[in-house]
């Protein structure tokens, strides 16, 4: 048995793209299955591999308000639309920046974004 192993070729280095849709995959899944806490530290990690993709911004906003942050989930939010070079996520953001606000008592603010009628 230790001469198998021993004859064992070590992978090769796997691209850190790979390892970041891996991950926010993970993160995903987890964030869908009702752990929140241990989706956020996947997806955390996802963005630390340098990935810029706003869709690994939402689902961290996303795992920030279902871990009871939702201050973190709006900076994450204000942080992914001050980005000049990712698109508008707007619409997609809207659900997850009102209920964010709602978590925080601010019903007003939360009513018009989910009516789509601005934000103050």
């Amino acid at each position: 048995m230790r001469d198998s192993l021993a004859r064992v070729t070590p992978l090769r280095a796997v691209d850190p793209e790979a390892k970041a849709r891996s991950l926010h995959a993970l993160g995903a899944f987890y964030l869908r299955q009702g752990f929140p806490k241990q989706g956020l530290s996947l997806l955390l990690a996802a963005r630390d591999y340098g990935l810029s993709d706003p869709a690994i911004d939402r689902a961290v906003a996303q795992a920030y308000l279902l871990s009871g942050a939702p201050k973190k989930a709006l900076q994450t939010l204000d942080a992914l639309e001050d980005d000049p070079e990712t698109p508008n996520f707007r619409e997609s953001s809207d659900i997850i920046r009102s209920r964010a606000l709602l978590a925080l008592g601010r019903i007003d603010e939360a009513r018009a974004i989910f009516a789509g009628k601005g934000r103050t």
